[in-house]
């Protein structure tokens, strides 16, 4: 019957079959040098539908003033009825 060698007898020849191949040719071996890890990058999130929102109407807003106009918010003035005090009516405020 056929035996079979355990783990650490083919270990061995192994071990005696690469290095009789090293002795024979030694360029047989060939080494890599290590592949430097890429640098990671830090963290950024991105602009929501607000917050593009937000630097359009400042863009807007500068563009505004650059020509000379005065922007006025017109998102709570369509439907109030203008009071008839205003706050330049106290002084010491």
């Amino acid at each position: 019957m056929l035996t079979r060698p355990d783990k650490d007898a083919l270990r061995a020849i192994l071990e005696s079959q690469a290095q009789e191949k090293l002795r024979i040719d030694p360029e047989v071996l060939t080494t890599y040098a290590a592949q430097l890890e890429p640098e990671r990058k830090p963290y950024t999130s991105k602009p929501t539908v607000q917050d593009k929102a937000f630097e359009k109407e400042l863009d807007q807003m500068r563009a505004d003033a650059a020509a000379g106009a005065k922007h006025k918010p017109t998102h709570g003035l369509k439907n109030k009825v203008k009071s008839s005090l205003e706050l330049d009516d106290y002084l010491d405020l």
